[in-house]
């Protein structure tokens, strides 16, 4: 007697919910695409995976800044939504979306928002929503989704060029080429030929953390190790045949891995720049980052306010692009009282926007409570794939540990800003995606289960 959920993973209900990974050689792969979509179809879904997020350097001024490639998808979702195996929008998103669309629209009609402030909150939203729902279809399979990151690299380097006065001055490492180098990588050794070199892809990963780190860039170089390790684990221990059970052993074993890791490359990090191994300017920073709570801190020190002004409104928050510079001069006073070197934080906040730098504490501070809520589970739900996802062999798993990584690295430290509302989703999708490996694989023990019952 079969299960109705191995059913629906042998015979789907129609052509379009088709499971598009299998497993070959003891590896997870996916199945052909144009199995399921004329020939056309399938290249004219290539070519928006690639094509929409390359022109995300076309950016128009209304209602803040909003990118081509955000409208385009908005266009093209109905479309979207007939790609084949598309990722559907889980319905647990939808929700937490709307309760933090909802507590934003709210704070904004408390507080009194002015319009320039709250039209650009509000659409940030919205658009997070309508960009997840139409990437989640374009990055269904490993093919897209590689192009997808690729078109991403290409429009991130673009758009420093087309618009340099959205980033600052010098490091031309950090803000053009570190991040899309790295999507590049992450693509090319997701590849069914970049996961017969995976020892090439940990060497690869490695060196490129370490030359992130030696040019100043260091969450990506941290980033970028982690996914080296990583990948050394997934080698290592990997399931040959591509299916694992549920374990919260392994869980746990997964958990305790990524943290001994984190461990050791903030440890690694500390003794090279305080040494000066990674050049005087380094060195100098490190130095006037070091205080009481670390160099962590010391680099992403809004949190030390951001956590006040929510205390101070925890349920409501202060409202779209919500300014006090109380808590800017309150930065000022408490980095100077853990040790931290001052600075002119009047200057970098002149506006009096509320420090937040981080995509949870930014929407707790002007949506409210549902605004971190709902990046606290997509952080959870990102953190379950990697305690997870080590277990099983997939020929993604460049690109479905590096996104992750660096989509948790944003969600605590980084400014949910204009580019991010693709980057975002596109991890997020990611992430899905990965998730659906899993339930492939446990599905297969289920059938294979089943199977054996019945001899």
């Amino acid at each position: 007697m079969v299960s109705p959920s191995a059913r629906r993973f042998i015979q789907p209900r129609d052509a379009k919910r088709r499971p598009d990974f299998e497993l070959q050689a003891g590896i997870v792969k996916p199945t052909s695409t144009f199995a399921l979509a004329s020939r056309g179809q399938a290249r004219a879904f290539d070519l928006c995976a690639f094509g929409l997020p390359a022109l995300s350097f076309v950016q128009v001024s209304l209602i803040g800044r909003l990118q081509l490639a955000e409208v385009l998808l908005l266009v093209l979702l109905p479309w979207l939504r007939r790609a084949p195996d598309r990722l559907g929008v889980p319905r647990w998103f939808t929700f937490l979306w709307g309760a933090w669309f909802l507590s934003q629209v709210l704070t904004d009609a408390v507080v009194g928002s002015a319009f320039a402030d709250y039209s650009r909150g509000w659409a940030a939203i919205i658009f997070t929503l309508t960009n997840f729902s139409a990437i989640a279809a374009l990055v269904s399979t490993p093919r897209r989704a590689r192009l997808f990151g690729i078109g991403l690299a290409f429009g991130g380097v673009a758009t420093y060029f087309v618009h340099p006065d959205q980033f600052p001055p010098g490091d031309l490492w950090k803000w053009a080429f570190a991040i899309p180098i790295g999507l590049v990588l992450a693509a090319v050794f997701s590849g069914r030929r970049g996961s017969q070199a995976r020892w090439l892809s940990i060497l690869v990963f490695a060196g490129f953390g370490a030359l992130s780190l030696r040019l100043d860039y260091r969450s990506l170089g941290a980033v970028a190790l982690l996914t080296a390790a990583y990948l050394v684990l997934n080698g290592l221990v990997g399931s040959s045949s591509g299916v694992v059970r549920p374990s919260i052993p392994r869980v746990l074993a997964g958990a305790l891995f990524g943290l001994l890791t984190a461990w050791s490359v903030l440890t690694l990090y500390d003794t090279a720049a305080s040494g000066g191994l990674l050049g005087p300017e380094v060195q100098t920073k490190y130095q006037q980052q070091s205080g009481l709570l670390g160099v962590v801190i010391g680099g992403r020190s809004e949190g030390l306010v951001s956590t006040q002004a929510i205390i101070d409104s925890p349920l409501l928050g202060h409202g779209s692009w919500a300014k006090d510079f109380k808590y800017v001069y309150l930065l000022s006073d408490r980095l100077s009282t853990l040790g931290y070197d001052e600075q002119d934080l009047a200057q970098i906040y002149q506006d009096g926007l509320i420090p937040t730098h981080s995509y949870l504490l930014g929407a707790w501070v002007q949506a409210g409570v549902f605004g971190g809520i709902f990046w606290f589970v997509i952080a959870l739900a990102a953190v379950w794939l990697l305690v997870n996802f080590y277990a099983v062999r997939s020929s993604l798993a460049p690109l479905l540990v590096f996104s992750p990584l660096l989509l948790l690295w944003a969600i605590a430290f980084s400014p949910y800003a204009n580019a991010a509302r693709l980057t975002a989703p596109y991890a997020i999708a990611l992430c899905m995606l990965g998730l659906r490996q899993l339930g492939a694989s446990r599905e297969l023990i289920r059938m294979n289960g089943m199977a054996r019952t019945a001899r």
